[in-house]
């Protein structure tokens, strides 16, 4: 309904005595620019149906002064997480019972559709009641906390910077390789658990062939063992890093430990119980300067699905497990908390969850006491100078590091939603004239100046010499898709060089020992783990070499000309004409479908194209040849001469160039190219904006839905909801994003889709012959028919089902599929000599 109209409804019903009004509706907290809102409002967009009066009406106090100014008698509107957390609307018991429906852990992504849906219940009426319910004349939401500026700064100031990544994980943990490297372990990838590590080295002091890299080879061989698992812990000291618990499924938890020593991993003791979604921090017994009397400290989480545990473990170097006793009061239990060592045999232990969905408010600091063998820990509330204190620091799926410039507080959720103001805090201990008391305070970390706004769910952090690291997180937007973290935010003390961490590989053990390092050059990292082999591309002798291979490969950083510089929207617009006329992919929604033909083909002058995808419009240009489109492979340099010079081909790719086929100038709007493979091998250059591939291999052809005699598919990889197909569970994806000068090579027949991550992009795509026979005789204008011993074998299949015609169907579909299984034989013969 049109907000005018929608008013105008709300003003008539408000005329009439004794009526109420009951609106579930959505709105921004946080703004529009939240990620989750964005996915929110975007959704409703493409399905046509936009929240038209969400931006008029934003806020809670703007809807109940819409419905007060239209003389409603009493107004009360409330947050769906308000109402969640609130005893007197869902009494605890109730909550509790959702235990009992189906095991659930994603309460973070609850927390975030709940704080974007509101109740509003208004009243005309003379008692102004219903049914027992009071509405108040005015409105008050209890979970709507404004957190004040801080008045007190604390230097240094801190620095925050964004640098992409490709790489997707939610839920895993991190760990210190070297001092130059670190790695992200296990977690939520696009499509399954992981076991594979991550690893991110600054490349300014070493390139991944450094010898720390080599050591991680072997460790990672030899931890076969262990299963993909997210919601684990990994803590780290002297003694080595230790991986601990987490889980498959919500009622599948894991009680296994592995202890990294010198060369190698061995699993330790486990734990007493299954754990997933626990805190775990190092903690010193006796002499802190002493590493021998570490240990590792562990409280809370969940046991299963509905089991929330309330013991506090305790583990040293060649002991087991012990559960600590607590004297005095005991906390309530709780999973998804954070705790920290602050100091000799004290720390600080921050929100969680209770069993039954409320988020606990509460910030504690717990000191252990006694002799090692008769050790236990006590606590006491913590003494904040700020009145806003408890709903910035009491927050679920958080996460708390010890750095050089203090402890900070990142992400997570709260007992309202987060501000990106308040996203990341710095905790400090004032100084107090009582010495038994300490005083703490919190400042603000800026985070807006990164170019992403991230989503601080299923993030990890870790804490370096001068850095803080932010990597992966993300969340499922309820049914409108997943958000994905696409930087690692670092931050630092303002003034110092950032250092920015850069993707080695996606580990796996059954690859780990074939690899070979490059300064160059990344290969795309496999969502499931697995990550092709890697080689040096320096010549064109090593480019033949990857052809032969076979395998998809990015050349990171290469010398494409001076287009990666000149080639912007406007320069192209300027030396191309404005009213230069072009053939354009005019789309109906963002994903574009060859099969169900979602597009028209339009004509326009070059100057509206860009014009319109500067807008958001769903474009492509995908060049054609302008003297004969129908008959001849486009050709950049033929087509486009006024730009071309800007565009040249590395010299190590002199084989592309002696063999080319075609070459093709793409620039893209928000739009999102359909699933297909091409016959002919070919190089894609990134000139402008970040793009995001999505390949698969040949040999999953069979779960792509791709019609006999097509190349295209109709899914939509890029989907993430309730609706992605079933079968992508099955492939084994690749995935790598593109930045300017990287140069794709996607080999014959790999499945592949992409879609621009900043709305434009800009490449030169360049198709080359990679065989010297079997290509289809005559015209292949886009490089893309298939072979022409395919094209017959499908003409004779034709026949050969035909012959069958006059035998009863029964005979017939016995003799065809025993065709079928010798074809089956056939196409196993030619794998095995390859």
């Amino acid at each position: 309904m049109e907000t005018n109209a929608a008013d105008a409804l709300i003003r008539w019903a408000g005329l009439h005595d004794d009526i109420r009004f009951c609106l579930l509706e959505q709105y921004l907290p946080d703004g529009a620019g939240h990620p989750f809102a964005q996915k929110m409002i975007r959704h409703f967009d493409n399905l046509r149906t936009p929240l038209r009066s969400i931006c008029q009406y934003p806020q809670l106090p703007d809807q109940a002064g819409r419905f007060l100014g239209a003389r409603w008698s009493s107004v009360s509107v409330r947050s769906l997480w308000d109402l969640w957390s609130d005893d007197s609307y869902v009494p605890s018991d109730r909550r509790l019972a959702l235990n009992d429906v189906e095991p659930f852990d994603e309460w973070e992504e609850f927390v975030l559709f709940a704080s974007h849906y509101f109740l509003l219940l208004a009243a005309n009426t003379s008692s102004s009641t219903n049914s027992g319910t009071s509405y108040p004349g005015h409105l008050w939401d209890s979970n709507d906390v404004t957190f004040a500026s801080p008045s007190l700064e604390i230097p240094p100031t801190l620095h925050c910077e964004a640098f992409p990544t490709s790489h997707r994980r939610r839920f895993g943990a991190l760990a210190p390789l070297s001092e130059n490297s670190l790695g992200h372990h296990g977690g939520l990838g696009l499509q399954t658990r992981l076991s594979t590590t991550d690893v991110y080295v600054l490349p300014e002091v070493g390139a991944p062939c450094s010898g720390n890299i080599a050591v991680l080879e072997k460790k990672c061989k030899q931890l076969e063992g262990i299963e993909p698992r997210m919601c684990h812990t990994i803590t780290f000291d002297r003694f080595g890093f230790l991986i601990a618990g987490g889980r498959a499924s919500p009622d599948h938890a894991f009680q296994d430990c592995w202890l990294s020593g010198k060369d190698q991993w061995q699993r330790i003791e486990d734990l007493p119980i299954p754990l997933f979604r626990h805190c775990a921090t190092t903690v010193a017994l006796e002499n802190p300067s002493h590493s021998a009397d570490n240990a590792l400290l562990i409280y809370g989480g969940k046991t299963a699905a509905g089991h929330v545990s309330d013991r506090w473990l305790l583990w040293r170097k060649g002991f087991a497990w012990v559960t600590i006793p607590v004297t005095g009061y005991r906390l309530k239990p709780r999973f998804g908390a954070v705790i920290q060592e602050t100091g000799f045999r004290r720390g600080i232990l921050l929100g969680g969850m209770a069993n039954d969905g409320k988020i606990l408010s509460e910030a504690w600091e717990w000191t252990i006491s006694g002799d090692a063998s008769a050790l236990s820990i006590s606590f006491g509330c913590m003494t904040f100078s700020r009145p806003d204190t408890h709903s910035a620091v009491g927050r679920v799926g958080a996460s708390l590091v010890k750095s050089s410039f203090g402890f900070l507080l990142v992400g997570g959720v709260s007992s309202t939603l987060l501000p990106q103001s308040v996203e990341i805090i710095k905790l400090f201990c004032e100084t107090t004239d009582d010495d038994e008391k300490s005083v703490w305070n919190w400042v603000p970390v800026d985070i807006r100046a990164t170019s992403q706004r991230p989503l601080l769910i299923g993030h990890s952090t870790l804490a370096s010499l001068d850095t803080v690291d932010i990597l992966g997180g993300g969340a499922v937007c309820f049914s409108f898709g997943t958000f994905w973290n696409d930087t690692i935010i670092s931050i630092s003390i303002c003034g110092q060089a950032s250092r920015p961490l850069v993707e080695a590989f996606s580990q796996d053990p059954d690859t780990a020992s074939k690899r070979r390092s490059t300064s160059s050059i990344l290969k795309p990292a496999m969502f499931a783990g697995t990550v092709p082999q890697e080689c040096q591309i320096q010549s064109s002798e090593d480019f033949a070499r990857t052809l032969k291979v076979g395998h998809p490969v990015v050349m990171r950083n290469m010398d494409i000309g001076s287009c990666t510089e000149e080639w912007t929207l406007q320069n192209l617009t300027d030396k191309i004409g404005e009213d230069r006329t072009i053939v354009v992919h005019e789309a109906s929604d963002r994903h574009m479908d060859f099969n169900f033909k979602n597009f028209k083909y339009a004509k326009k002058p070059f100057k509206d194209f860009v014009d319109e995808i500067i807008g958001g419009s769903p474009q492509y240009l995908r060049s054609v040849s302008f003297e004969n489109p129908a008959g001849k492979p486009a050709d950049i340099f033929v087509d486009f001469p006024e730009i071309a010079s800007g565009f040249r081909l590395p010299p190590q790719l002199d084989i592309v160039k002696q063999k080319m086929h075609s070459s093709v100038l793409r620039i893209s709007g928000p739009v999102t190219m359909w699933l297909h493979y091409d016959v002919m091998a070919n190089i894609l250059c990134q000139i402008h904006g970040t793009k995001r591939f999505i390949m698969y291999p040949p040999s999953d052809v069979s779960l792509l839905s791709i019609p006999p005699g097509t190349s295209s598919s109709s899914i939509n990889c890029f989907d993430t909801g309730p609706d992605r197909h079933s079968s992508l569970t099955l492939a084994n994806s690749q995935e790598v994003l593109l930045q300017p000068r990287d140069v794709l090579f996607i080999p014959p027949l790999w499945l592949h889709t992409a879609s621009p991550v900043d709305d434009v992009s800009i490449s030169v795509n360049i198709f080359f012959r990679n065989i010297d026979a079997g290509y289809a005789p005559g015209r292949d204008v886009y490089g893309n028919r298939d072979l022409q011993a395919y094209e017959k074998g499908r003409m004779d299949i034709e026949k050969i089902s035909k012959s069958f015609d006059k035998v009863p169907p029964e005979m017939g579909r016995f003799y065809l599929e025993r065709l079928a299984d010798e074809l089956r034989g056939k196409a196993q013969g030619c794998g095995s000599h390859n």
